[in-house]
C-alpha cells in the first residue's frame, strides 16, 4: 500500500489518497473466498477485499503520514472507494481531523460553583412515603419536621455530589475559552450536530418538549441554535486544548500504559476499534485527556454549595 497524495483542505482538515497493488488485492480476494459466507457476487467480493486489505495494511502507512507530516490525528478517518479492479489493484481515499494550529492561553485558576437544584417539597414528600413506613410518617409534628429535614439532606447530599460532576465538566468547559485559532468548519459543524442529537435524546428521555424547554429559557428557535453552536465548539476547543495542557504538563501516557489500556479496550471511552496504529492514538489521547482534565480541576477552585438543603416551598393560593 503506497501513499499517492497527502494535503490539507485547510488547517486539520487531513485528505490523502492512497493506492494497493493487483497482489495485496488478489490475496485479500484469496482470504474472502476461503471463508463460508464469502459474497458471490463480483461487486461485493472487491468491497470486502478492499476493506480487509485497508484495514490490514492501512496502519503501517498511517505510521507513515503522521511522522513525515508531523501531525496530530484526532478522530478517526473515513475511507472512500475511488477506483478498483482486479488487474490493477484498487485506490482510495481517506480523510481525517488533526490539531489545528492552536494556542491554550491560561489552564489554572478556573473558578466553577457547584450549584444543586433546589428540592420541591413534592419531592420530599414522595421520597418519605416511598421508604418510610407508617410508624414514622405518624409520628408527632416534631418527630414530622425531623423526618422531613432528614430526607431534605439525604437528597441535598446526592444533589450536591450531582452538581460537583456538572461544576467539574463545566470547569474543564472553561478550558475552551482560553484555546485560540481557526477550528476546521467541517469538524465544527460535526460536532454541532453531534451535540444537537445529544440534546434531542436527553429531550426524549426526561419527556420534554421542545416548544416547552424554550419557553422555560425565554429563547427563540435562532437563539437556542446559536447558543448550542457556541456551547458545541467551546467543548471541541475544550477537547482539543486539553491534548495541549497534557503536552505542556509532561502528562502523556508511556507506551506500557498505552498497551496496557488497549488490552482491556472499552468501547463505550474508545468507541469502535479500527487498525492498530489509530486504536493506539485513541487510546493515549484518551488517557493523556483524562490527566489534564484531573490537573486543571486540582489546579481550579470548585465553590461548594450551601450546607443547608434549599427547599422551594409550595405557594399557596
Amino acid at each position: 500500500m503506497k501513499l499517492e497524495h497527502f494535503g490539507m483542505a485547510e488547517p486539520g482538515d487531513c485528505r490523502l489518497v492512497f493506492t494497493a497493488g493487483a497482489e495485496e488485492l488478489a490475496a485479500a480476494v484469496a482470504q474472502v473466498q476461503a471463508e463460508p459466507d464469502a459474497p458471490q457476487e463480483e461487486d461485493g467480493l472487491l468491497t470486502e477485499a478492499v476493506n480487509r486489505t485497508i484495514l490490514g495494511g492501512f496502519s503501517a502507512l498511517y505510521e507513515q503520514l503522521v511522522q513525515e507530516y508531523h501531525v496530530m490525528p484526532v478522530t478517526d478517518p473515513d475511507f472512500e472507494l475511488l477506483a478498483v479492479n482486479r488487474a490493477e489493484g484498487f485506490r482510495a481515499g481517506a480523510q481525517f481531523y488533526a490539531l489545528p494550529p492552536l494556542e491554550v492561553g491560561a489552564y489554572t485558576g478556573f473558578v466553577q460553583p457547584i450549584e444543586p437544584h433546589p428540592i420541591r417539597q413534592l419531592t420530599i414528600e414522595l421520597e418519605i412515603n416511598r421508604h418510610h413506613g407508617d410508624e414514622e410518617r405518624a409520628a408527632d409534628a416534631a418527630g414530622k419536621a425531623a423526618l422531613r429535614q432528614q430526607v431534605a439532606r439525604e437528597i441535598w447530599a446526592q444533589r450536591c455530589a450531582q452538581a460537583e460532576q456538572r461544576a467539574r465538566k463545566e470547569l474543564v468547559w472553561q478550558l475552551g475559552d482560553a484555546v485560540k485559532g481557526p477550528l476546521p468548519k467541517q469538524l465544527v459543524g460535526g460536532n454541532y450536530f453531534a451535540e444537537q442529537r445529544q440534546f434531542n435524546l436527553s429531550l426524549q428521555a426526561n419527556g420534554i418538549n421542545f416548544d416547552q424547554f424554550l419557553k422555560v429559557r425565554g429563547q427563540t428557535v435562532e437563539e437556542f441554535r446559536a447558543w448550542l453552536h457556541a456551547q458545541a465548539e467551546r467543548k471541541l476547543r475544550s477537547w482539543l486544548g486539553l491534548l495541549l495542557v497534557a503536552e505542556k504538563e509532561g502528562l502523556a501516557p508511556t507506551d506500557a500504559e498505552v498497551e496496557a489500556a488497549a488490552a482491556h479496550w472499552d468501547a463505550k471511552l474508545d468507541g469502535e476499534r479500527t487498525f492498530p496504529a489509530n486504536d493506539a492514538r485513541k487510546v493515549r489521547q484518551r488517557l493523556a485527556r483524562e490527566r489534564a482534565e484531573q490537573f486543571i480541576v486540582e489546579h481550579s477552585t470548585l465553590t461548594p454549595p450551601p450546607d443547608e438543603p434549599i427547599v422551594q416551598k409550595v405557594e399557596s393560593k
